[in-house]
């Protein structure tokens, strides 16, 4: 029967663990930084820094993170991003990203800048967090706010995200390095500086910066008016439209990848990736395997055993 241990931790033992479980990850759900299953149990860790531990021996692991009570330290507040309570009609900057939870697919962010007398027509249209959406409506969705909105798409494939891995990165730092690098190129292309810049938080804002910095080559990092908001879809329509953006580029991604190679890549990382995968081996070998998927990922073990 399976049980279930719930701990509340720091950010920094939070990012301990994505460490320590880089290579048992599974799968990304939404609002978690990671999904990692062990011989027992499931960890779910989420942004609010919440982690659950669930199945046959919970403890096993959860005894590994839990501090004791003499040391514990008093529960952090959380950062904020204070932004006005009209702010949702206000024109802003949105970023977000998809592909983080998918073996095969591509890391793709987008930053989208709404000006405010658009704000109602996006949301007469159903812009909404494409996690809510099917691809299909998505597409569609795409097609129609591509040509009224300034924004910037970068597609990292996996070659390249492997690369970044084996220096010494991690998907968090990969996702900042990105973010920063479309904030960039899309604030440099507007008439003037937005007042809002809102990214949908993936990591607290001290640890995003402290990524930046970290990086060898220095890049200008854009931080004035940014604002890391959890959930950032339901706050402003600029966060669903780079959702929407982002996940209409992986798609089409993974459809012209899926022609190019005349087999249908899957999405996500759960059991039917790793059945197309132990095929995708047989077909193509496994450094083409490699070239296309995120090659630390749990799958990568399953499908070569």
């Amino acid at each position: 029967m399976a049980s279930t241990i719930t701990l509340t931790v720091s950010q920094q033992m939070l990012e301990k663990m994505y460490q320590h479980y880089t290579n048992q990850i599974i799968k990304v759900p939404n609002h978690t930084l990671f999904q990692a299953k062990t011989t027992h149990c499931t960890i779910t860790a989420y942004l609010s820094k919440k982690v659950v531990f669930q199945g046959k021996a919970p403890e096993v692991e959860a005894q590994k993170w839990q501090t004791p009570p003499q040391a514990a330290s008093t529960k952090a507040k959380t950062s904020s991003s204070k932004l006005p309570a009209n702010i949702a009609s206000l024109s802003a900057i949105g970023c977000d990203e998809v592909g983080t939870g998918d073996y095969f697919g591509p890391l793709v962010v987008c930053c989208a800048y709404v000006p405010e007398e658009l704000i109602s027509k996006l949301q007469a249209m159903g812009i909404k967090d494409s996690k809510a959406l099917k691809d299909p409506e998505i597409c569609h969705l795409a097609e129609q706010i591509e040509p009224l909105i300034a924004h910037q798409v970068l597609i990292l494939p996996n070659e390249k995200y492997n690369t970044m891995i084996d220096r010494g990165m991690n998907a968090n730092s990969i996702k900042a390095f990105l973010h920063n690098q479309a904030l960039i190129k899309l604030t440099t292309s507007l008439p003037h500086y937005p007042s809002y810049l809102i990214m949908d938080e993936f990591v607290n804002e001290r640890k995003y910066f402290d990524y930046l910095k970290a990086l060898p080559k220095q890049p200008t990092i854009i931080k004035e008016n940014l604002h890391f908001i959890q959930k950032g879809e339901s706050v402003h329509v600029a966060v669903a439209a780079a959702s929407i953006l982002a996940r209409a580029s992986f798609v089409k991604y993974m459809n012209i990848m899926s022609k190019k190679l005349n087999f249908d890549l899957p999405k996500g990382a759960g059991n039917p990736v790793d059945v197309a995968g132990r095929r995708f081996v047989q077909q193509f070998g496994p450094e083409k395997l490699k070239e296309l998927t995120k090659w630390h990922f749990a799958n990568t073990n399953k499908i070569l055993k």
